[in-house]
């Protein structure tokens, strides 16, 4: 199958940044852009850290592989997945596969703790699932782009467990700040191998202002918020809320010129918000206890 042609940023990167932003990277170099939001997000949490980083002192080996775990999964590897897949597939393909997150976490997470999935909970994370392909619907692919698709799809899962076991060591701030520090520092590295010094190169205005809203919003903003959210409602909960980006990105494009927002697309968009109703409307299973923030 012929190479289909591809926005170069990071894909639709379902969990952790902007649609739009990306559609204004087109002529960015791919790992630059990466390598500059983290590094740029990795700064700004840091600089609320405060005189939280002494605790990082006392972490074991162990929670470090746990900090370059969510550096790999959910944000370099994520994305060099979802880069890779678009080489051969439409955009809407890794969206609509890693956009099943939800479901995945519904039924994996009280598996993993000898329980019984919930049936009301598996049912809130099918219908946000078939929500948000109905908005963002499916597009031709290959065997490669499914695969890959299906990889950053694992990622993503990944990252969100490995997130709720770090969090009870490290807190909901300092994980986030030292998971893309690493992820800047690698993806300088895949930069460098990649494309050579280019990636250097001054930003336009409108790249400038890309890449500041990647960093800033979709990247220090929405990994901080995404953390607190695993930490006080825990991995199913927080999975339902994936669905809401593909429906803040359907409802912000018409609003910068790059597509429409059609009756299809606001079915699907009254269909997530139905899921993340009902899965948010019901107490809390014996096998996920509410958990209070930390002071990290």
């Amino acid at each position: 199958m012929r190479e289909l042609h591809r926005t170069k940023g990071s894909g639709p990167e379902i969990c952790r940044t902007s649609f739009v932003a990306s559609s204004l990277l087109t002529r960015f170099p791919v790992w630059g852009g990466q390598a500059f939001r983290f590094t740029a997000a990795a700064l700004l949490l840091g600089a609320f850290c405060g005189r939280r980083w002494r605790m990082v002192q006392a972490w074991s080996a162990g929670v470090w592989l746990r900090i370059v775990g969510l550096a790999i999964t959910g944000m370099v590897g994520y994305n060099a997945a979802i880069i890779t897949a678009e080489r051969t597939a439409e955009p809407a393909v890794p969206g609509a596969i890693v956009g099943c997150a939800p479901l995945a976490v519904a039924l994996l997470s009280p598996l993993l703790q000898a329980h019984s999935p919930a049936a009301r909970r598996l049912a809130a994370a099918g219908l946000v699932v078939l929500g948000t392909y109905v908005v963002q619907g499916f597009g031709r692919t290959d065997g490669s782009g499914l695969g890959w698709s299906v990889v950053a799809l694992a990622c993503e899962v990944a990252f969100t467990f490995l997130a709720a076991t770090t969090l009870t060591l490290t807190g909901p701030l300092l994980a986030p700040a030292c998971a893309s520090a690493v992820a800047g520092l690698l993806s300088c590295a895949i930069a460098f191998a990649v494309e050579g010094t280019v990636w250097l190169r001054v930003p336009q205005a409108s790249e400038a202002a890309a890449l500041a809203w990647q960093a800033v919003a979709a990247t220090a903003i929405g990994f901080l918020r995404w953390c607190c959210g695993i930490d006080q409602i825990g991995t199913e909960r927080s999975a339902l809320f994936l669905g809401l980006i593909p429906l803040s990105a359907a409802a912000t494009a018409p609003l910068a010129g790059t597509g429409h927002l059609d009756i299809t697309q606001i079915v699907g968009c009254l269909m997530v918000a139905g899921g993340v109703i009902l899965g948010m409307s019901r107490t809390l299973g014996p096998y996920e206890p509410a958990k209070s923030p930390k002071s990290g």
